[in-house]
């Protein structure tokens, strides 16, 4: 992660060179969806709305939240997507996810298993070229499992300075893997590799790498099975894998305070290597709820044995409220009940989806066009309301 001033520098040059530039996300209208909410049944529905408003009037721009319990669905909304044009943020609101992608690649990884196609215990140096192997610290010995669990020690590129220096030259490129692997030639690892590692540290070099073996696996482009093995065949119409796939028109503009001063600046079109496997879904609450559903309860996705080594996981190094895998274990508040799922983290968007299995499979989501990698007060803003959400869930 930059640190907030070089961060501030970066995003400053990205909007003065995309000003011109044909954006990704592109102007926002409403969406209309087909749902039944009966939130206002729910015995927690004032408790729930009064923490959601709560949270939008210290300044979080646009919140879409779904909560299941025993009670059924609950759903929530509050802001804009679009502050201009003064679109509300509904629950079909489509917005990036980030990292809540990894979650669904995952899941598509691990069918390629079950099929026979996939060993997690190939070294990666079997499925990548001689050049990425002599230049990535840690590739020569890192198994696909390694990279799967983050205890690769490969160094992260989303923390480069580099990296946000060539996005600045090219801010609306596609980047490939094999062009975003060479900003991690030649630097330092994160940690030593170990076999049989009980600690890791999280890299999004480790998700880029993966959906480099499975196109040398497979020999057909990740994107395919992130459709055919999740999006298509959970049927998530609104569920879209930027870069290649367009977005539409109800995608929530993303915002950022930059200068840390209560404004804050649209950064929606600040692309960041979208669609390599770390991060590029866009999807919405309801979907991701059909998602998490199909993952965890109904096992639609994969057998229980995957599920069993999904959800088998090491301590990060770095967090520890986090325990880290091929999913993520939030250790939430030391109240008993831990949420396994995925967060997601981005310069304009956030969001969580995590399912309680100790507390009857209860399920938490929410998106929120608003950015947490930089440390803000409306970051903590962001984290607050989902600690008050989730203590209210598993109470």
């Amino acid at each position: 992660m930059l640190n907030r001033k070089k961060l501030s520098f970066v995003i400053v040059a990205l909007l003065l060179f995309t000003a011109c530039k044909k954006p990704i996300v592109g102007k926002t209208e409403t969406c209309n969806a087909n749902y039944t909410d009966s939130s206002y049944k729910h015995p927690k529905n004032l408790i729930f709305k009064a923490i959601l408003e709560k949270y939008h009037k210290k300044g979080l721009p646009g919140i879409a939240i779904l909560v299941e319990d025993e009670n059924g669905v609950w759903l929530g909304n509050a802001g804009k997507s679009d502050l201009d044009a003064g679109i509300d943020f509904k629950p079909c609101t489509v917005s990036k996810v980030a990292s809540i992608t990894k979650m669904m690649f995952a899941a598509a990884v691990m069918q390629l298993r079950e099929q026979g196609m996939v060993n997690l215990d190939d070294k990666i140096s079997k499925w990548l070229s001689n050049e990425i192997i002599e230049n990535v610290e840690n590739a020569d010995k890192a198994t696909i499992r390694d990279l799967m669990r983050h205890s690769s020690g490969v160094y992260d590129i989303i923390s480069d300075g580099d990296f946000y220096l060539a996005v600045l030259n090219n801010p609306n490129k596609n980047w490939s893997g094999k062009e975003l692997i060479k900003f991690a030639y030649k630097k330092p690892m994160m940690f030593a590799f170990k076999e049989n590692a009980t600690q890791g540290s999280y890299s999004n070099t480790n998700t880029l790498l993966l959906s480099m073996c499975i196109e040398s696996i497979t020999g057909k482009p990740h994107q395919q099975y992130m459709h055919e093995l999740v999006i298509d065949k959970l049927g998530l119409k609104n569920t879209y894998y930027a870069h290649h796939d367009a977005l539409p028109n109800f995608t929530a503009q993303g915002y950022y305070d930059l200068y840390n001063n209560g404004t804050i600046v649209n950064v929606s079109n600040l692309i960041t290597g979208s669609g390599n496997g770390y991060g590029g879904i866009y999807s919405n609450v309801l979907d991701l709820h059909q998602f998490i559903k199909a993952l965890f309860i109904d096992k639609i996705l994969v057998n229980q044995q995957s599920l069993d080594i999904m959800q088998t996981f090491i301590d990060d190094d770095e967090r520890g409220n986090l325990g880290i895998g091929l999913l993520q274990q939030y250790k939430h508040l030391n109240l008993g009940h831990m949420g396994v799922g995925h967060s997601g983290r981005d310069l304009g968007y956030s969001g969580d989806a995590h399912y309680f299995p100790t507390r009857n499979n209860r399920i938490f989501i929410n998106l929120v066009n608003y950015g947490t990698n930089g440390k803000t007060e409306l970051r903590q803003a962001f984290y607050d309301m989902r600690d008050e959400f989730v203590t209210e869930l598993v109470n």
